[in-house]
């Protein structure tokens, strides 16, 4: 039986957990299975490491975000490091911007970027299996 989510809170105690991609996370319909083999299923805006998923019947599931293979690009160029996260933007990807620094998710949709920054000796590219925190958690709309 899959169980309805109703409701999510964020400090409970959790009977379960379930491991989500950052896709995931951002789903307006989900469907999954936890750790323990419980199938639900939920609507919803966003969710967050952390929160708790109260079913109908009260069985609490914590999200748990998986790790990612991620890009690490470090620029010593300010206008390449602006003109970088542009253009991953422009390809409709996620981005974590800090200090002359972007993090994406690897997706093929930036492959040629990728091969093109690896190429330039004033950016320090780097892949790594990590969880991934974009800037943004809301969609974009035009």
């Amino acid at each position: 039986m899959i169980k309805k989510i109703v409701k999510i809170e964020h400090s409970a105690t959790a009977d379960d957990s379930v491991q989500l991609a950052w896709y995931d996370l951002q789903k307006p319909h989900l469907s999954a299975v936890t750790k323990k083999g419980v199938s639900f299923a939920l609507k919803q805006t966003h969710l967050h490491s952390g929160d708790i998923l109260v079913a109908e019947d009260g069985y609490k599931i914590e999200v748990i975000i998986e790790k990612a293979q991620l890009y690490i690009f470090l620029f010593q160029d300010a206008a390449l490091f602006a003109a970088s996260a542009y253009r991953i933007g422009n390809r409709h990807q996620p981005i974590a911007i800090r200090d002359m620094k972007i993090t994406a998710l690897d997706d093929p949709a930036i492959a040629d970027i990728v091969e093109a920054l690896s190429k330039d000796e004033s950016v320090c590219v780097t892949k790594e299996f990590g969880v991934f925190h974009p800037n943004v958690h809301a969609p974009h709309t035009h």
